[in-house]
């Protein structure tokens, strides 16, 4: 019962956090929905990681945690991303990728929902390593917004180093993540 209250207050905190302004200056989000409901945002680069003004969520936080090698279905650095159901309170952690400064990667899928709208969160974890026993991974959070069907975000890399797109459950029902590709440039 303690476990479900942790759980609750957790998501209602990411909830709220998402939802207020970040108008501190220091790092620039933009986010521009069209018409079918997609959007789509871009991190401009930092020189510190603790400047983004992201929030940060431990891993250890997320009662369930996923990990999802990827497979580049051909040289143009797509990856596809297999239907995913993702539980409220979960991560979904796809195989690392290493971007050199100021590239960029896309994930883009629709997501299939019981219930319309369903709050997506969409995360980067530098460094990442799923055989490493190091539990302190946190996971910098660049998305959190009210979809319907579709989601594009684009992250750009602040420095050279590996980065690993998560998915987290902020949402109130399991969703599932469909014809969803990782695209790095």
């Amino acid at each position: 019962m303690v476990k479900k209250i942790v759980v609750l207050y957790f998501l209602s905190i990411c909830i709220l956090a998402g939802c207020t302004d970040n108008s501190n200056g220091e790092s620039s989000n933009n986010t521009e929905p069209s018409d079918n409901n997609k959007a789509s945002i871009k991190k401009e680069s930092e020189q510190n990681d603790s400047l983004s003004g992201n929030e940060k969520i431990k891993l250890t936080d997320l009662r369930d945690s996923e990990f999802v090698p990827l497979q580049n279905d051909n040289d143009k650095g797509e990856y596809k991303i297999q239907d995913l159901e993702l539980d409220n309170a979960g991560v979904i952690i796809f195989a690392p990728l290493y971007l050199e400064k100021s590239k960029e990667v896309t994930i883009e899928f629709q997501l299939q929902a019981n219930s319309s709208p369903s709050r997506m969160t969409i995360g980067i974890i530098k460094d990442y390593s799923p055989d490493s026993n190091d539990l302190k991974y946190e996971i910098e959070q660049i998305y959190s917004e009210s979809i319907d069907d579709k989601l594009k975000v684009t992250y750009t890399s602040p420095e050279d180093s590996s980065y690993s797109i998560c998915i987290l459950g902020t949402m109130a029902a399991p969703v599932v993540v469909k014809n969803g590709k990782i695209i790095q440039h």
